[in-house]
């Protein structure tokens, strides 16, 4: 439909929008469902060609929203405490002073690369396949951001 004017243009096309929403969900739907894998490959490029761009904006929404990362440790640190019957703060704090023992036993430095930068204790066991594991010091490594991310790259390249 040529509609000149821009407002009109704009009416009709919401119009259109909200009575034809149930076909283009459809096939939106199988369109999806059709290019799976593509979209899939896509989505690995481009979050491997954007990830200094994508940690930025991830910090960031972090700050902005902190109530989204508060709900979602909760619910973490919740579920992982069942297996040593403690609610979400006792857990959180026992992850985190499991975290600074680990650190301070390889030395506060990372055991791939010697980095003394960004230090994170990552589990070997991941807690969400043992969480019975999660407190043990020896289930534990200290890495820098960087040997971290590499680790989960490898780790995904498994699943």
């Amino acid at each position: 439909m040529p509609l000149k004017d821009p407002i009109a243009r704009i009416v009709w096309q919401k119009q259109y929008n909200k009575d034809h929403r149930e076909e283009r969900q459809a096939y939106d739907k199988q369109y999806n469902k059709d290019h799976c894998e593509e979209r899939l490959v896509y989505k690995k490029q481009y979050y491997k060609d954007n990830r200094e761009e994508r940690l930025v904006q991830q910090k960031q929404y972090s700050k902005d929203h902190p109530e989204v990362k508060l709900r979602s440790q909760k619910k973490t640190f919740t579920e992982l405490g069942k297996v040593f019957d403690l609610d979400y703060n006792p857990m959180r704090y026992a992850i985190d002073a499991w975290s600074k023992t680990v650190r301070k036993r390889d030395g506060h430095k990372c055991t791939w690369c010697d980095s003394t930068q960004n230090l994170i204790a990552h589990h070997i066991w991941h807690k969400a396949f043992c969480p019975e594991s999660s407190l043990d010091v020896n289930n534990g490594i200290t890495l820098c951001h960087d040997c971290h991310w590499e680790q989960h790259k490898h780790d995904r390249s498994f699943s």
